[in-house]
């Protein structure tokens, strides 16, 4: 399944045409009017819970600033540095897991050098997606955190916030991204877990088969926003790819990145292992818009970069 949505409205009160192109069912979507001559398109697999939505928007006259929502969440939108010229703009924005299936809106503001507003909505379904259920045996600290563990990971999401909450203006990927490991999922995104009977956060990445010291390479090019020991992910490299898109790599035996340091796609930054909340060597390969997951493996569709 593959989607790209299109959508263009040239004045105030007409209404616009939508052209779908993909294979399979789509979600149905329309656009409502807007001010001023604007094109969004919205790359995705599928528009359901766990699923990233890459937004493309061009103006016929340049915009000082473009800002949008979906879902109540902020969408953190990028002038396309090759023309910076405010006429064209790309951002990220997701479909959490929980989220029910309906009809939604993607609404964007734009503003003029005069502070004249441009808006625009594009609105869209939410299909419904299932995800399975994993009972997983690890240590009991892993499960019930001692007091001593508590003041860790409070002191750990704390910076974690930090960087989830991060906006580089770094320029967007020109293609899809490459898996950072060889081997094969173990465990996909969004299953319902639950750790020595006690249910806990869906999954939020994929586990790719790899034993210890296998070789982990970046997936696209960014910036090291986290190389750290985390008490449940182990040693855990963040990758942050600008506009709020992040990668990450958990449970590694080795660090070879420093945060700050810019990477290349296909880059190492370290070698897998099994460290922190694990029944067995693997690579956790995870996705974020902002602190929010969604399935990694949509990263490496050319549809979402085409």
């Amino acid at each position: 399944m593959m989607l790209v949505f299109r959508a263009r409205t040239a004045c105030r009160g007409l209404a616009a045409t939508l052209v779908l192109a993909g294979s399979g069912p789509v979600a149905a979507a329309t656009v409502e009017e807007t001010r001023t001559g604007l094109s969004i398109e919205v790359r995705a697999r599928e528009i359901a819970p766990g699923e990233p939505l890459r937004l493309l928007v061009t103006s016929d006259v340049p915009l000082a600033s473009l800002r949008g929502q979906f879902l109540s969440e902020e969408v953190f939108l990028l002038r396309d540095g090759r023309a910076d010229d405010g006429r064209s703009w790309s951002g990220w924005t997701m479909v959490g897991l929980d989220q029910e299936p309906g009809p939604a809106s993607i609404d964007l503001t734009g503003v003029l050098a005069d502070g004249t507003p441009v808006p625009g909505t594009l609105a869209v379904t939410i299909r419904a997606k299932p995800f399975p259920e994993e009972r997983l045996t690890v240590e009991s600290k892993y499960v019930e955190p001692s007091p001593e563990a508590q003041e860790r990971l409070e002191r750990e999401r704390e910076k974690l916030a930090r960087v989830y909450g991060t906006r580089r203006e770094l320029p967007p990927a020109g293609a899809a991204f490459s898996r950072p490991v060889a081997g094969e999922p173990t465990a996909i995104f969004g299953t319902r877990r639950l750790y020595n009977g006690q249910p806990r956060s869906p999954h939020p990445g994929l586990d790719l088969r790899a034993g210890t010291g296998t070789p982990v390479r970046a997936s696209g090019d960014g910036v090291v926003g986290l190389a750290q020991d985390l008490y449940y992910s182990g040693l855990t490299v963040i990758v942050d790819h600008g506009g709020g898109l992040f990668t990450i790599y958990a449970h590694l035996s080795r660090i070879d990145v420093e945060e700050g340091q810019a990477v290349s796609a296909g880059q190492f930054v370290g070698q897998s292992g099994a460290t922190g909340r694990v029944t067995g060597p693997h690579l956790h390969w995870g996705a974020k818009i902002g602190d929010r997951p969604f399935d990694p493996a949509a990263l490496l569709d050319p549809v979402l970069f085409e």
